[in-house]
């Protein structure tokens, strides 16, 4: 259960103990209203510099509560409602990262309210996220890598797009969504570096290693020209059809095509090879402020994450190998 940070709790909307005469009751402000959703969305794209992809996520996390909520009006929300909704979250089994996006998402939907005189108080404010909601990421071990790096088939020019891809993803750590939109003069293979743009439009220089560079070359050589058949495209990575640039649905798709042509056992999704980039690089003894560059991560107790899963690692090579484990 969340848990609140002490002061005066939160009361919304106006006091209703005194009544303006022969006034109307104001209209019930419901997450029904588009339109009151799709100007929020749209403050948050102009003031905010939200991404594209993060606004289409809140308008689902909006859908999400407006349905927990079961029309109970905007200004009867209340800090248990909030609580309520993010409980429900975590025992539908949404990952952290996403319940903690949910509970942000109602933060600045909330102030955008307060900002535009629809409400009083925001009931967000004492809610703190929990900090038992901590999770260790999911990765590969080296040798899964290698099966599902070698699932395509590279003689035709899809299974190239897709192994490169595959190598580029497990070389940098980069994003899926980085990924799609990764430009072929972001590229600098004969130094073995990419330009990656990242959140909040941050760019990153990423050294590839020897692998990644070989098949991308080979993809751009013999592969992609083929795809794109006389069109032109901006991105790295195109689809069959019309040499359209990659989805993050496609992607995903892709992936768990391959993990299951390779016998992978495992729940394997995109951002499966960025954590297995960063868990191993720690297990060889990189540094933390260097893996933190280049994830792109903006703070570095995100980045330390990864210290827990390299600890139960060896927690269960101790218990598995030591005499007395």
């Amino acid at each position: 259960m969340p848990r609140r940070r002490p002061g005066n709790g939160c009361t919304l909307g106006p006091d209703r103990s005194v009544q303006p005469p022969n006034t109307t009751p104001e209209r019930p402000v419901t997450l029904d209203d588009n339109s009151l959703v799709s100007s929020f969305i749209s403050y948050l794209l102009a003031e905010k510099g939200l991404s594209v992809n993060t606004a289409k996520s809140y308008r689902r996390d909006l859908r999400a509560f407006n349905n927990f909520l079961d029309e109970v009006p905007l200004r009867e929300v209340e800090p248990p409602h909030i609580e309520a909704f993010l409980s429900y979250l975590m025992e539908k089994g949404l990952s952290p990262v996403s319940s903690r996006r949910a509970l942000s998402c109602l933060r600045h939907f909330y102030k955008y309210l307060v900002l535009k005189g629809i409400l009083e108080e925001c009931p967000t404010t004492n809610i703190e996220s929990p900090k038992h909601w901590v999770h260790l990421p999911s990765y590969l071990t080296p040798a899964e890598v290698d099966k599902l790096l070698n699932a395509p088939d590279v003689s035709q020019p899809l299974g190239l797009r897709d192994k490169s891809m595959l190598e580029m993803m497990y070389a940098t750590g980069m994003r899926v969504s980085e990924l799609c939109n990764l430009r072929t003069a972001s590229l600098n293979l004969p130094e073995r570096f990419v330009r990656c743009t990242g959140k909040g439009a941050k760019q990153r220089l990423i050294p590839i290693g020897a692998e990644a560079v070989k098949w991308t070359a080979e993809y751009l050589k013999r592969g992609r020209r083929l795809l794109l058949k006389e069109r032109t495209s901006p991105f790295v990575y195109v689809a069959q059809k019309r040499g359209k640039q990659l989805s993050r649905q496609f992607v995903w798709k892709i992936i768990r095509r391959y993990a299951a042509e390779c016998g992978l056992d495992k729940r394997v999704y995109p951002h499966i090879l960025r954590h297995s980039f960063a868990t191993h690089l720690l297990q060889n003894d990189a540094d933390l402020l260097s893996i933190k560059m280049m994830l792109g991560h903006s703070d570095l107790s995100t980045t330390q994450i990864y210290t827990h899963v390299a600890k139960e690692r060896l927690k269960s090579l101790h218990e598995k190998l030591h005499p007395r484990g």
